[in-house]
This record gives structure tokens, sequence and C-alpha cells, in this order.
């Protein structure tokens, strides 16, 4: 069983959050006026439920293949979500307090599918029957009787941030600003990679530098030295983004297998312990009024752009939105530009690799002889095979290593290409129609475009499995050859034999990793083509959308513009009234504390 305590602190100062759910009520009706009902049905549905029943959502976060679901069934202290070494969740899994164990999924549809807790594979998992079969997954709710659960928390393990699916990555960052705290999974093997650096700075520290504590997974797979040096450098980083950041080496891996003292994880638990017993109350009632505040910034947006589209001439604004949509179709042509950037840089990649290959295969197959008649007859016929395997295996890793570089670097040009498209696009948007009276800073989901989001994970993860295969399949295909070899039972004819059939394996093998590392290159350059498609669509749906309300808004109101104004100027005040009340609340919380259970 877990550690932490239950004892977990509640909301004690009543009248905070009477006043903190009177607001948010106030907030969702004015939404509803406004005409964003997204926005209002978000407030009443899951952010208002969510407060006044107190449930506090710990968000397990990281790049997939990092251990996630082992870490989440370290916390709960037994095997309840299926793991393994290669990246298995698809779904949003929330994990939940019960005295027996169960599980449902929660549809889209708002329905419910009971399901066996023991068979959870078939609904959580890529490669689960149940999950292929039913696209429409909201979450997949686990109850068990774990301690760290039972004071109404909510455990969440999520697809990784980076996965290669974009509909899996959209349900991890759609939850992000739900979380009430999250922990971050870093891999001791390659810690604070780029991509999470950049994930890190551009959206989850953007808003919330206090929710994040940071963990140094697998340090099993560490000596004592490379922990420090992991930790050491996963620190040094992570102050340049969060001041003093809390982090964690630990395997959950030990931990599960009963290896308590070795695992590390008491000293996270100790910590979530305290955190939830002193400081979870307050918690909540600050992401509540993090929720209003960002609730009434949409709200200000969209009437500071509804307010100065009725305050232009009808000309004059079709003449601003034709000026807006010309430049969306320019930012458009020059992304679609981009994929011949793409197509070139990986035929450039692949050429490269034949060339190493060729290279590889040549001065292997020219020093092979030479290692048969350093070593025995006894020797050649136990160990040739497995000689070839552990060459091919060595360059394959280097050369997965140097592609994987290679493909990165073109993919961050790419995406950091798409970005200031989508921020030209944007601030172009704003000048035209923002508020006269200040620019209007648009929220726009960009999390799609950021590099964080984008599938370099993926690559190093193709490479990783398929050099790991690579040696069963060079055994398999070295057999027939090389049996010849092991039939001769004098050394001089077993080496005579292997000098003439070794160079055909290898040539075999070229045949088989050429294609492979080509199909690597391509799926890769075919994923990031995508991307950038997928990106400038939404940029221009977004934007068309914005100046499609605007145009048929003004054009509706016609003689009365001017009560339109009125009415918006009465909304404008109505919302810095519930703004101001905000302010007030956060202020009072984080000035005397929120008094612990």
């Amino acid at each position: 069983m877990s550690a932490v305590p239950t004892e977990h602190g509640l909301i004690r100062d009543a009248d905070t959050k009477r006043e903190l759910l009177a607001v948010l009520r106030e907030t969702a009706a004015l939404a509803e006026q406004v005409g964003m009902a997204t926005l209002a049905r978000d407030l009443t549905t899951v952010r208002l439920p969510k407060l006044e029943q107190e449930q506090f959502h710990l968000v397990v976060l990281g790049e997939f293949n990092h251990g996630k679901s082992t870490f989440v069934n370290a916390l709960v202290g037994a095997a309840v979500l299926p793991a393994g070494i290669t990246p298995t969740t698809a779904t949003i899994n929330h994990l939940v307090w019960s005295e027996q164990p169960r599980a449902r999924a929660v549809l889209l549809d708002g329905r419910e599918v009971e399901v066996d807790p023991h068979k959870l594979a078939d609904w959580v998992t890529i490669e689960g029957r149940e999950a292929s079969a039913h696209h429409n997954v909201k979450y997949v709710e686990v109850g068990w009787p774990a301690e760290i659960l039972r004071e109404r928390l909510t455990l969440v393990d999520t697809p990784g941030v980076n996965d290669i699916n974009e509909q899996r990555a959209e349900i991890t960052y759609g939850y992000i600003p739900k979380a009430d705290a999250c922990l971050f999974l870093l891999d001791g093997a390659q810690v604070l990679k780029q991509s999470e650096r950049a994930f890190l700075e551009q959206r989850i520290l953007r808003r919330s530098r206090d929710k994040l504590v940071f963990i140094i997974g697998k340090i099993d797979l560490l000596a004592p030295d490379e922990r420090e040096q992991a930790l050491d450098f996963c620190r040094t980083h992570l102050e340049r983004i969060v001041p003093d950041p809390m982090i964690f080496p630990l395997s959950a891996k030990r931990w599960l297998a009963g290896d308590k003292a070795g695992s590390g994880m008491q000293a996270l638990l100790d910590h979530l312990g305290h955190y939830l017993s002193e400081e979870r109350g307050r918690v909540l009632l600050d992401n509540g009024v993090s929720d209003g505040l960002r609730t009434c910034g949409y709200l200000r947006q969209n009437l500071g752009i509804k307010r100065r589209s009725l305050s232009l001439a009808l000309e004059e604004l079709e003449e601003r939105i034709a000026r807006v949509r010309q430049e969306l179709s320019h930012r458009k042509a020059t992304l679609r530009a981009m994929h011949e950037k793409i197509r070139a840089e990986s035929q450039a990649i692949t050429a490269n690799v034949r060339l190493d290959l060729e290279e590889f295969v040549g001065a292997f197959c020219a020093a092979l002889p030479g290692e048969i008649d350093r070593a025995g007859g006894d020797d050649v016929r136990r160990y040739l095979s497995l000689f070839i395997q552990d060459k091919w295996k060595e360059w394959a890793e280097k050369e997965g290593e140097k592609v994987s570089g290679l493909l990165e670097r073109l993919a961050e040009e790419i995406i950091q290409v798409t970005n200031e498209n989508v921020a030209e696009a944007m601030a172009t948007l704003a000048r035209e129609l923002g508020p006269a009276e200040a620019r209007v800073d648009l929220e726009v989901d960009t999390l799609k475009y950021d590099v964080g989001v984008f599938a370099l994970g993926a690559l190093g993860t193709g490479i990783f499995l398929f050099v790991n295969t690579l040696v069963g399949g060079l055994l398999t295909l070295a057999a027939p050859i090389l049996a010849v070899v092991l039939r001769e039972r004098a050394s001089a004819q077993a080496k005579a034999q292997a000098k003439e059939a070794a160079p055909e394996v290898i040539r075999k093998a070229a045949a088989t990793v050429g294609p492979r590392f080509e199909t690597i290159v391509s799926d890769f350059s075919a994923r990031l083509s995508d991307f950038v498609t997928a990106a400038g669509d939404a940029l221009h749906r977004g934007i068309s959308e914005v100046l499609d309300r605007a145009l048929a808004d003004r054009r509706a109101q016609g003689v009365d513009a001017e009560a339109r104004d009125v009415e918006i100027a009465r909304q404008l005040e109505s919302l810095g009234q519930l703004e101001r009340r905000l302010e007030a609340l956060r202020e009072k919380l984080w000035s005397t504390g929120e008094p612990p259970a």
C-alpha cells in the first residue's frame, strides 16, 4: 500500500469558498449572455462541481516511454495499470478511491461502460481491442483501495505529452489546466531533453510554476555517479525555468519489487503527504480563482473585438477583415512551401544513411577475415553470428543517434517557422480588430504548434525498438548461411567457410537494415508534413471563425450599433467587477493563508 497519509487537508475557509463559488457562477452567467456557451458550460459542468466537492486532481505528465504507468502503480502500491517497455497508455486514466477494485469507461457522449479491472489493457493501451473499437472514450476511471486516493484525490495517468498520435496528445494537453498539481516524470537515462524543456517553458510553467514536482525515474539503470550527474544536470537546467525546483530521483520498479530503501520513493511520498495535508485546501481555492480569471480574460478579448467592430463603419470593417484574410492566405502559402523543404531534407538524410551503410559494409567485410584468423575454430563456430550481430547493433545505435539529431533539428526549424507564422497572423488580427485602447492578446491553443508537442521522442523510440529487434532478426537471417560453418569440424575448414559465408550475411543484413532506416526517416517526415498541414488548417479555420463572427455581428446590428455598444460596455463593467472580486479573493488567500485541516 502507499505510504501517503490519508488526513488530506480540506477547505476550512467556508466563507472564501462560498464567495468564490458565487463569483464563478456569475462569470458563467455572463459567458452565456455574451454568447460563449463553451466557456459557460466548462465552468458549470467541470470547474464548479470540482470545487464544490473539493476534488483534488494530481496529474502525472511526461513523454511517453518514460514509465508513467509504472510510476502511478508505485504511488498506489499495486500493479493496477498495464505497463511495459513500449509506450502503452492511450487514454486518460482516473484512479479514485474504492473499497473494492472496479473500473468504468466514460464515453464522450456521456454513456458509461463497466470494465473488468483485471482487463484494463483492452481499454487503456494503444494495442487494446476496446480502445481501438471505442474512439470516443473520454477517460477510464479505476477504483482502487489505495490510501493516497482515500480523501477525494484523483490520480491521473496521461498519454505522453509528445505522443505520436495527435488525438492522444490533445487529450493530455486539454487536461493540463484541470490539474491541481502535476508530477512531471523524466527519464533518468536521458534526463530533461530539449523537447521537454521547450514544453515546460512554453506551456506548463507559463501559468503554474508552483504546481510542478519533478521526478527522475528509472534510477535503477544508473550507477551512483551517473545518478548524481543526472540530478545536477536536471537541477541546473530547471533552475533557469523555475526557482528551487522540487526534484525526486527514484525507481518505481524497485519500490513495487519491495526494495523500499533503495527505491528513493519514500522521500516523494513524504513530500506529497505534507503537501496534501498542509496546502491542498488553499491550492484548490487558488486554482478556482485562476479558472475564473482565465475565463474573464477570454470574455474580455471577445468583447473587445466585438466592440471594435461596432465602432467601425461597415465598409471599413470589411476592409480590415480583408487585410487580415490576405495576411492569413500569405501565411498559409508560406506553410505550404515548408513541405518542399521537408521533402528535400529527408531525402538528403536518407542519402547520408545509404553512404554510411555502404562504408560500414565495406569496412566490416574487409576487417572480418582478420578477425576470423585471430579466433580459434571453436570460437568461430560458436560466436561468429553473435559477433556479426553485435557489430551491426553498435553501428545501428550510432547511426540512429545521428539520424535522430538530424531529424530533430529539421523538426525544430520547421516548427519554429510555423510558430512565427501563427504569431504574425495573430498579431495582424489584433492590430486590425483589437480594441482601440489596448492590444488584444488572443489566447489561442498553440499547444499543437509547440516543439514539445511534436513527436520528437517518437523517433528515438522507433530507432530504439528497431535496434533491439535487430539482433533477433539477424539471427534468423544468418542461420541458414552460417549453418555450413557450424557443420565443419576442422578449424581450418570452419574458418575458410566463415570467410566465404560472412560477407554474404553482412550484405543481406544491409539489405534489411537500410530500408528500415529509410522507412523511419520517411515516416517521421510524413508526420512533420502532416503537422504543418494541420497547423495551417487550424490557423486558417480559427481566425476565419473570428472574422466571420465579427462581420456577422456587425451586419446584424445595423442602425442599432450604438445600443449594442452600450450593452457591451455594461458587460465589460460587470466583467471588471468580477475580476476585482477574484483578485481580492486571491490576495486574501495568500496574505492570511487558508487554514489547514
